[in-house]
């Protein structure tokens, strides 16, 4: 009897420790943050500079991109275009940031974690009778600046 217990015990041991030895070590990468944009501002939005016509601004905002491009005389750019999806190099979140303004209705959207040139803090509202979101920005002296984007 002793030694079946004996026995018993030596097996499930050995079990446990071939069990523990078998099986592959997996490290557990952190998941990224996905970044959405409010569904309000989805869509295509354009701007038409006040001084020079040529000059178009569009804005392509979906769940997960914010992309921001500039049609100058033909020649286009983009000024800036972030991912919620896609990883930071530098941190293990998106490179896209959306967050809450101090003040109702404003959302303040940059490059994750950078003081970015082009964060902007956006509002939509009714401009002129129509649906518009406006980038609330200032001028480096302070004189607050307003651009409009029309829905396409």
């Amino acid at each position: 009897m002793k030694s079946k217990l004996i026995f018993s015990t030596m097996a499930v041991a050995a079990g446990l420790a071939l069990g523990g030895v078998a099986t592959p070590n997996t490290t557990a990468e952190a998941k990224i943050h996905y970044t959405t944009m409010p569904k309000s501002f989805r869509g295509t939005w354009v701007c038409v500079d006040d001084e020079d016509s040529a000059n178009i601004h569009t804005l392509k905002i979906s769940k997960y991109v914010y992309d921001y491009k500039s049609n100058y005389h033909g020649k286009k750019e983009t000024l800036a275009k972030w991912s919620g999806k896609k990883k930071s190099h530098y941190y293990n979140h998106s490179d896209l940031s959306v967050k809450k303004g101090k003040h109702a209705g404003t959302w303040r959207i940059s490059w994750y974690r950078m003081n970015s040139l082009f964060a902007e803090t956006i509002k939509k509202v009714n401009h002129k009778g129509k649906t518009a979101l406006v980038f609330l920005n200032h001028f480096g002296d302070g004189t607050p600046q307003r651009t409009y984007f029309y829905k396409k």
